[in-house]
């Protein structure tokens, strides 16, 4: 009776281990699964976010506000110096200087050039800023009139040239004999060029 129930002890323990022993490896087994189930979320997670940075960096560059209206001029009590476009429906307030602050608010007045007569030469921001005065003067053609206004009074220009040409092709903001008003802006996504636009007075 004795070594019966040693037996049976022993066995107990045997099967209790060998129990044991499975159901850790049973648990091992799940947990495998799981680690490599959320490295595959992490890495799908990784490609989502990869995908939707070239989409941003995508949409980044490619043209920006290309539909927006030109904001209405928001100092025109207030300002004397100013140019208007009724092609463009542009009416905007100008400031002296082309800084990043000037162009913020206003359209900039290069400091070198004329202020009334010979050549008054204009630049302002066409895109991803508050005020983009010039986005819209690349569909200005040829005929098209421009109005000037400062305190010395009001002249009226034909547009005669609108063309893009190198960041570092300063002629046209050269003075001239006779009266003119250049308009200066940045291309769409290439940097290395400008739109000029030029207007001889009627």
């Amino acid at each position: 009776m004795n070594f019966n129930k040693r037996n049976l002890s022993i066995i107990s323990i045997l099967v209790a281990i060998i129990i044991f022993v499975s159901v850790n490896l049973v648990l091992s087994q799940l947990n495998n699964i799981k680690e490599k189930d959320s490295s595959k979320i992490v890495l799908k997670t990784s490609e989502i976010n990869s995908q939707n940075n070239v989409i941003v960096n995508e949409m980044s560059n490619e043209t920006v506000n290309e539909t927006a209206e030109v904001i209405p001029n928001l100092y025109k009590s207030s300002s004397n110096w100013r140019i208007e476009i009724p092609a463009i429906n542009l009416d905007a307030p100008i400031l002296e200087g082309t800084s990043k602050e000037v162009m913020h608010k206003a359209v900039g007045h290069f400091e070198e050039s004329q202020t009334w007569n010979g050549n008054v030469c204009l630049a302002a921001h066409n895109r991803g800023y508050k005020y983009n005065y010039f986005q819209e003067i690349k569909r200005l053609k040829v005929g098209d009139y421009i109005k000037y206004t400062n305190e010395q009074g009001t002249k009226l220009y034909q547009v005669i040239m609108n063309s893009v040409i190198e960041e570092t092709d300063w002629r046209y903001i050269e003075n001239t004999k006779d009266n003119r008003i250049t308009l200066i802006t940045c291309v769409e996504n290439k940097p290395e060029y400008r739109q000029c636009v030029q207007a001889k007075e009627v």
